[in-house]
């Protein structure tokens, strides 16, 4: 098994403090798209990590169901969770969560999800996706590292030609553009792209 795939791996870098991903906040991707688009319904969070992005989402009164299969990440979450706000924690494994939550989502929202599980498992992704959305429903992706060369991660090297593969015939692109609100050392290296469930 890949390393990554055990959670025990993650919870020792939350416990070490060593999550080089996070950016000690919401991204300025995320925040401009909500102060300019107004969006309703159940978001979900895959590999939600320490939650930033999430107590975004949640200040943007949206109920936000926030996954990941580290415990110290949720649980650093749930240290930060406002009393009066609309967010569920999911202390799972993202590929489990189908079972129980097809068709729930509104809107699902990725960055440094993809790119940190095993290569092997992202068309299977792509599937999680599709299941866990509505009709409609919209998969907003910031996916990075496009420009990374060698093959060992996490980070794992990401191919816009291959997700775009992974989501022909069931999401259509919306979107597809490198933001000029990505931070300095991800710029050129990261790119939106929002889908509609077909």
């Amino acid at each position: 098994m890949n390393k990554v795939s055990n959670p025990d791996f993650w919870d020792n870098l939350y416990i070490e403090n060593s999550a080089r991903w996070d950016l000690g906040g919401p991204t300025p991707i995320l925040k401009h798209h909500l102060k300019h688009n107004k969006l309703t319904g159940d978001v979900c969070v895959l590999g939600c990590g320490n939650g930033h992005d999430v107590i975004e989402l949640s200040n943007n009164n949206l109920s936000v169901y926030a996954v990941d299969f580290s415990i110290e990440a949720i649980n650093n979450l749930k240290n930060k969770i406002p009393q009066e706000s609309k967010i569920k924690t999911l202390h799972m494994d993202i590929f489990d969560l189908s079972k129980k939550y097809n068709d729930k989502f509104d809107f699902i929202f990725e960055y440094t999800c993809y790119c940190a599980i095993d290569p092997v498992r992202r068309e299977e992704y792509f599937d999680l996706v599709y299941n866990l959305l509505k009709p409609n429903g919209i998969l907003f992706g910031i996916f990075l590292p496009l420009d990374k060369k060698e093959e060992d991660g996490p980070p794992f090297s990401v191919s816009i030609d291959e997700i775009l593969k992974y989501t022909s015939n069931r999401l259509k692109v919306l979107k597809n553009y490198y933001s000029s609100k990505s931070i300095e050392p991800r710029k050129g290296s990261e790119k939106v792209l929002i889908f509609q469930k077909i």
